[in-house]
Formats: C-alpha cells, sequence, structure tokens
C-alpha cells in the first residue's frame, strides 16, 4: 500500500512539474543581433529590411539592410526572415498576478477590506507562477501595471516585467501611483448581461466627496510637520502631493470626470492620470487644455447609455489622437486578467476607426511608457531602452497575423510556452499516434 502512495505522489509531482509556467531566461552571454526584421519602433515608423542589435540587456543599434562588420562583431545573429519585430506591449492597470480564477475567491487578491486604503500596495502580493502570465507573453505582452481594485481609494499600483523567479525580481517600479476611484453620483441597477434602466441618485455623493477632501487636507497638514507619530495612510497620500507617485482618477460620467479632475487642482495635486470610458468624448477641450493623459477603458465593451451608438467605443481613440492627447488603452472590466491577452487586438481595431497602424501600436508600447514615467527605459526600440521586444510572423496587432516565434525581456529570450500550448502538443502527439 505504502509503495503505491509513494507512486501515486511522484506522479502528481511530475505533472505539477510539468505544469509550472516557465523559468526565467537567461541573459545571452554576448550580444543579440536580429537582421531582416520588418521593424516597428513604437514611435509612429515602420522600417522594412531593419536590424537591431542589443548588448547586457540593452539596445545599442538598429539599422537599415545588412549591417557592418563593427556592428556585427560578437554577436548572436538571429535572421526574422522578413517577421516583425515589435517593443513588448503594455498593460495598464490590471490585477495580473493578483487575480486567478474569478470564480474562486481564495484566488483573488486585488482588493483590502475598508474603503480607504492609500497605504497598500500590489507588488508584495504580485504571484509571478500565475498560469495566465505564460498566456499574455504568448500574445507579446511583457510588462504590465499591476494594479489594486475596489474601496474608494484601492491603494499603490506597481509596474513589472513578466519574467521573474519573484517580485523581487519583477519589479521595474515599486510604487507607481494611487488609485482613486472617484464616488459615482448614480447607482445603476443589474449587471452587465442584463443591464437595468433603474438608475437613483448617490445620496451620499457629497458625503463622500466631503471626506476625500478632508483626508487629503490631513495628509498636506501631515506632511507640513517635521516630527510626528507615522501614519502610513497620510504617508502613503503626501507622496502623491509632494508629486513622488502619480494620482490615477477612476471616473465615470463627464460630470464626476470634471469634478475629480477640480478636485485634484483644489488639492494642489499636479499630474494626475484620467482612467475612463466613453464619457471623455464630452470632455474633450478639457482634457487637451489641461494636458491631462488617458487611460481609456476596454473598447470592446458596451455604451453606458442605451441610446448611444454600439460602436461610439471605437471613435473614441481617433478623436483623442485628433485632439494630441496623451493617451493609452486598458482592459478593465469582466474577466480583465484571463482576456487582457487580446490587448494587442484592441489596438488593432482602432485603424478600422480612422487611426494609422503606427499610431495604433503606440497606444500599447510608447504610450504607456509615457504615462508611467518609463519613457527613457522602455516603449519604444531605440539605442539605450530595454532590450524588450519579440518577433511576430504576421502583423501582430490583427488576431490572423499575430504568431510569435521569439521574445526577449530585458535581453532574455523567454519561453513561448503555457499550460495550453502543453496541452495542445499532448493531445496533437495522442491524435499523431492514432489514438
Amino acid at each position: 500500500m505504502k509503495k503505491y502512495l509513494i507512486y501515486l505522489l511522484l506522479g502528481f509531482l511530475v505533472y505539477s512539474v510539468k505544469a509550472q509556467v516557465p523559468a526565467p531566461g537567461k541573459k545571452a552571454s554576448g550580444g543579440i543581433l536580429i537582421v531582416n526584421a520588418i521593424l516597428h519602433d513604437g514611435n509612429g515608423r515602420k522600417t522594412e529590411n531593419a536590424w537591431l542589435r542589443a548588448d547586457g540587456g540593452k539596445i545599442t543599434a538598429t539599422g537599415t539592410g545588412q549591417p557592418d562588420e563593427k556592428s556585427s562583431a560578437g554577436a548572436q545573429k538571429i535572421d526574422a526572415g522578413g517577421s516583425h519585430l515589435y517593443p513588448g506591449f503594455i498593460l495598464m492597470n490590471n490585477p495580473l498576478g493578483l487575480s486567478e480564477i474569478e470564480a474562486v475567491r481564495a484566488t483573488l487578491d486585488f482588493q483590502e477590506t475598508g474603503s480607504d486604503n492609500p497605504n497598500i500596495h500590489t507588488l508584495p502580493a504580485y504571484n509571478t507562477d500565475s498560469e495566465i502570465i505564460p498566456t499574455l507573453r504568448l500574445n507579446g505582452i511583457l510588462t504590465a501595471q499591476i494594479t489594486p481594485r475596489g474601496g474608494r481609494i484601492s491603494g499603490l499600483s506597481s509596474v513589472v516585467q513578466l519574467d521573474a523567479w519573484n517580485w523581487e525580481d519583477a519589479v521595474l517600479k515599486e510604487r507607481d501611483g494611487l488609485h482613486l476611484n472617484w464616488p459615482s453620483r448614480w447607482n445603476r441597477q443589474g449587471w452587465w448581461a442584463e443591464p437595468s434602466s433603474a438608475v437613483e441618485k448617490n445620496k451620499d455623493y457629497q458625503k463622500q466627496v466631503d471626506e476625500l477632501r478632508q483626508l487629503f487636507s490631513e495628509a498636506a497638514q501631515y506632511n507640513s510637520v517635521a516630527e510626528k507619530s507615522l501614519n502610513p495612510k497620510l504617508e502613503a497620500l503626501a507622496l502623491v502631493l509632494e508629486g513622488k507617485v502619480r494620482l490615477y482618477l477612476h471616473a465615470s460620467t463627464s460630470a464626476e470626470i470634471l469634478a475629480s479632475l477640480e478636485f485634484t487642482r483644489s488639492a494642489g495635486i499636479k499630474g494626475s492620470v484620467l482612467v475612463a470610458g466613453p464619457e471623455v468624448l464630452d470632455i474633450i477641450p478639457y482634457l487637451k487644455e489641461n494636458a491631462v493623459p488617458v487611460i481609456l477603458n476596454r473598447l470592446h465593451d458596451l455604451p453606458l447609455n442605451a441610446e448611444s451608438p454600439v460602436f461610439q467605443q471605437m471613435r473614441i481613440p481617433f478623436e483623442l489622437h485628433k485632439a494630441g492627447i496623451l493617451f493609452a488603452l486598458d482592459y478593465e472590466g469582466s474577466m480583465e486578467v484571463m482576456g487582457s491577452r487580446n490587448l494587442g487586438f484592441l489596438a488593432g481595431a482602432t485603424r478600422a476607426y480612422g487611426l494609422p497602424e503606427e499610431d495604433a501600436l503606440s497606444l500599447i508600447t510608447r504610450n504607456p511608457a509615457r504615462i508611467l514615467g518609463m519613457e527613457k527605459t522602455t516603449g519604444t526600440l531605440e539605442p539605450g531602452k530595454d532590450a524588450t521586444f519579440f518577433l511576430s510572423k504576421g502583423n501582430a496587432l490583427e488576431m490572423k497575423g499575430q504568431e510569435l516565434s521569439r521574445a526577449w525581456i530585458q535581453g532574455r529570450e523567454i519561453r513561448l510556452e503555457s499550460k495550453q500550448t502543453q496541452l495542445y502538443q499532448k493531445f496533437g502527439k495522442m491524435l499523431s499516434e492514432g489514438r
């Protein structure tokens, strides 16, 4: 009996080892030289027959045609064969690594109890062994902003690269920004599958706004005192008031958006980022005049109001682009973690509504990097930036074209496999054996 139990345990062990996410890649001993590629730099340019060199985890040179002897020296040469070379996609505003199975509460760790949690930050809870992460890497997402959810002040987000043994290895920016969910003026009934027309006024709206004002006022007073007892919540709010971290304002209607931005102005908070949906269409002149960056909620979603055009969401990127407003895309909403692998296809869909292809790519590469304050290290394929990029056999913004063949994060080549690819190989082998 003991022998059978040992065999059973060993079987489970072998299965669990096979099901683990891929181990982090190793840095190349020498340089990496990719030739014969269609290079999309993330800055709006597409270059045929291009080459790129990376050394020590950084891009060191790019060019067209064949690199000279000096540019090739000591590098591992990789012929892209006409494949497309892209900067790694950047996923904004997502609880990746904090949520595994939405229907299983024990796997969700993106929200703390209580309404105001400015001192909570996501990084220590980030799970590098999430089985969802490899599925995102297969679709070109190599960097992510890990964001808390819930409450009035959710907490502090972090920025990570998606190839790490643990959160200490993954971190690119430990405390990226504070996330504030602006109180709603109206309470809607129903859910996405059965929306209700019943809407009632939030009687506590003004009280909730006044509480926020009081909280930030206390933080300002706390920050002005030289010697004080440590208060983690006020300490975190002080980081925003000092401009050390950005404030991300999550708001819905245009009236709430304007109220939240006016709140930041009166509180002396600079550099806030708006996280919102279709209502930004109504306040584009205000956003342009005040240079407010925007993280645009999921485009493949229904409008907030039943009388709005069904494709209202899709025309927003073109309007924001035309106005010269800095904005990026996210995938917030139902099944947002598992579904965020489709981020590239959201960007691709904007082309059908007027956005040029290379500008569409910028919505998930350069623009997120600028909003995160990381444009000096990531987001585009330029010398001095991190060697975080991938090769795709076709257009990575299209479902029929996106097929990653190789990918690198900070110069480390990563394994492009997931639990799904392992299952595909397993049952493909079974079918080939005629079973």
